[in-house]
């Protein structure tokens, strides 16, 4: 009995030693170190993300630090709590104010876990990148830029870079419209289609190009605005219209909302859903210019709204609602044909709420078209289609109080009045004698003044 209590006992203490010896705080892996990319930009104020990960020992503690020559800076020493396992850690870092100079740096990470491993040290883990250190924005000479804009209208602007640009545009308020590259020698011509919407919160516009580490150049466009009447109409809303056009619109469980409620839905939130979309779609166009010459406008057609009209709504003599129409409405004979009001790619078809069936044409260089309230359309996304080739038919689908059309003009996503773009003249004045030499391919670039 006595030597069996024994055996069981000295049993016991080889499981103990042996559970001690092999349970996971002996491990010996090291910690896994996540790091940006090597070759990343840093710029005078910059951010980088790290992550670390190690099971079953858990993390203990974390020093970063860059190194240039033999100089050497600690940016970060973080100890954990136990039981830390991943941590993803954003970097704060001002190497201009440390002192490290423009060119390469290396970003090291030390991690250490809990592991009882190497005497109680635990385990590390280094992993290092090559970093460069860039404080110079890109170089940037404004060549030419319109010089009259209208409001809710468009212009053009000519520029270039040095080649480390690596995005560009203008801004205006708090739109942004991207600008188009083309490489000429050593250095980047840029061309823009920008715009002075209304709700562009500012009129202030300014060219601004990065580098890949984030610095920007900033330049000021000197442009006179011209201002635009703006027509302000009052539409009376009847029982007929909510029955018809604005409960289909709603899903099945606002189906019990009042018409006034319903109505307010439909025309403010699921319009700005719409005119989100609409523009997320356009964003960003292929890039190289594909139209030629003026855009065409429906054929036989008769304007019954245009851009920017200010609308009111009535019902049952009570002010419910306002929208700003964003397009021209063009009115013809029952479904008639809708062309192409240019040459360009289908980059969308298909239905958008209140807009009905649509089909959104880039015509490059951050333009595009759109055609709504359709009652088909005869393309697909992908197609390349020729200025006055068929794409669809005229109706009354989505919000339209009758069959027509809805042609809206967009830049880098964001709509501008499309009548400029029908007349020849302003085309030729205002856009090609600002951007001749980028459709020509830089040849005999030269400063000149746009209209």
């Amino acid at each position: 009995m006595k030597k069996a209590l024994t055996i069981l006992v000295f049993t016991a203490l080889l499981v103990g030693v042996g559970a001690v010896f092999f349970a996971p705080p002996f491990e010996r892996k090291p910690p896994k170190i996540q790091l940006p990319s090597s070759g990343t930009y840093i710029k005078a104020k910059a951010s980088v993300e790290i992550g670390l990960e190690d099971r079953p020992a858990g993390l203990k503690e974390v020093t970063v630090t860059l190194e240039q020559g033999k100089n050497h800076w600690t940016l970060l020493y973080k100890t954990f709590p136990m039981g830390t396992y991943y941590v993803r850690i954003p970097i704060t870092l001002e190497p201009k104010r440390l002192g490290v100079r423009e060119g390469p740096a290396i970003l090291e990470v030390v991690a250490v876990d809990r592991s009882l491993w190497n005497l109680g040290k635990g385990n590390t883990g280094r992993a290092s990148i090559q970093v460069k250190v860039d404080y110079t924005p890109p170089r940037v000479e404004l060549l030419d830029n319109t010089r009259y804009v209208y409001e809710n209208g468009a212009g053009a602007a000519l520029f270039q870079t040095s080649l480390d640009a690596v995005r560009a545009g203008v801004r205006v308020g708090t739109l942004f419209f991207r600008a188009y590259p083309r490489r000429i020698g050593d250095q980047e011509l840029w061309a823009v289609l920008f715009g002075l919407p209304l709700y562009a919160h500012g009129k202030k516009a300014q060219i601004i190009a990065w580098d890949q580490a984030g610095n920007a150049r900033i330049i000021p466009l000197n442009i006179h605005i011209l201002p635009r009447k703006v027509v302000r109409e009052t539409l009376r809303v009847s029982d007929d219209f909510i029955q018809r056009k604005i409960y289909p619109l709603l899903p099945s469980e606002d189906a019990r909302l009042s018409p006034v409620e319903a109505f307010k839905k439909v025309n403010e939130e699921l319009r700005r859903e719409n005119e989100t979309l609409i523009s997320r779609l356009a964003a960003r166009s292929s890039g190289p210019p594909l139209w030629e010459g003026a855009f065409l406008q429906l054929r036989n057609s008769k304007v019954t709204a245009t851009f920017g009209d200010q609308r009111t709504y009535v019902y049952k003599g009570k002010v419910i609602s306002h929208a700003t129409h964003l397009g021209y409405d063009l009115a013809s004979v029952s479904h008639a044909p809708v062309s192409a009001a240019n040459y360009g790619r289908v980059i969308f078809t298909g239905f958008i709420g209140i807009y009905g069936n649509v089909v959104i044409v880039d015509h490059g260089l951050g333009l595009f078209s759109l055609y709504a309230h359709l009652s088909r359309y005869v393309v697909k996304k992908g197609d390349v289609v020729k200025k006055g080739q068929i794409i669809g038919y005229t109706d009354s689908t989505g919000l339209a109080g009758g069959d027509h059309l809805h042609f809206g003009i967009l830049l880098s996503g964001h709509p501008v009045n499309p009548v400029e773009w029908w007349d020849r003249r302003w085309l030729r004045d205002r856009i090609m004698s600002v951007l001749g030499p980028y459709f020509k391919g830089g040849k005999g670039v030269q400063t000149h003044r746009g209209g």
